[in-house]
């Protein structure tokens, strides 16, 4: 189980990755009082963004932010994600978590998506347990808004064992997502068949599968899932058939 979800995980960061470049939204600075330390430090955030991130114009801009005002959380965000994106773990997260400790609602779940992605699960599960159950935040996008931040909670469940906590919580996400003013992304039904499969409920897997088969065709990991869900039941023509499928998929057909 474990291989098979760390490779899924691997796919799920690399497309929730591939639009890192979506920044979270800085906001008005005409909301600060003029030549408060936060308006200043919200104006030079806004000079910050207009160079290339990461370069030394646009993290001057930031540093300087930080000085007048100390207390404007966006700037530590900003000036983290080049670190996080280099690989440079510890000084992104010595920034996010200012940013946290100044609005925790607005900066945990970037926190725990790199933490996700370098499969720190305990401590993803400790950010977005706070976000959804403490901080009573309905609904969050990852970066790129391709997927709702529930899918990492509920990966980062499976990762560590707690496989029904899981299910519930794609369950919940599925039959409450319309209703929340929200959607269904193309691959939470992956998401939720590959968690039924490794909790051996087939036919639910069947279920889920097939659903995402119905939204996106062209995912080749749920053809191989099904494949998998038909050989534990005994049949290997329908496995071999979903099998080739995939291969297909893989081949770019």
């Amino acid at each position: 189980m474990e291989r098979s979800l760390k490779y899924f995980s691997k796919i799920l960061c690399a497309l929730i990755f591939a639009s890192t470049h979506v920044t979270l939204g800085q906001g008005n600075c005409l909301m600060y009082p003029e030549d408060s330390g936060e308006r200043l430090a919200c104006e030079l955030s806004y000079r910050g963004v207009t160079y290339r991130q990461g370069s030394a114009p646009s993290q001057l801009l930031f540093d300087k932010a930080i000085e007048l005002g100390p207390n404007y959380a966006y700037a530590y965000y900003e000036k983290s994600v080049p670190y996080f994106k280099r690989g440079m773990l510890a000084e992104g997260v010595k920034l996010i978590n200012k940013a946290i400790e100044l609005e925790p609602e607005n900066y945990l779940t970037y926190r725990a998506y790199w933490y996700f992605s370098h499969h720190s699960f305990e401590a993803c599960i400790a950010d977005l347990e706070r976000f959804y159950f403490e901080l009573n935040v309905p609904l969050m996008s990852t970066p790129g808004g391709d997927f709702e931040m529930r899918m990492l909670l509920a990966l980062s469940y499976a990762q560590t064992g707690r496989r029904q906590k899981a299910i519930e919580l794609v369950e919940f996400g599925l039959a409450n997502y319309e209703s929340m003013g929200y959607f269904i992304s193309p691959y939470d039904y992956h998401v939720m068949g590959m968690l039924y499969y490794h909790n051996n409920q087939m036919e639910e897997a069947i279920a889920a599968f097939k659903r995402q088969i119905e939204i996106n065709n062209r995912l080749a990991d749920t053809y191989y899932y099904l494949g998998l869900v038909h050989m534990s039941l005994g049949d290997a023509a329908t496995a071999s058939t979903y099998l080739l499928g995939s291969l297909d998929r893989f081949d770019g057909k």
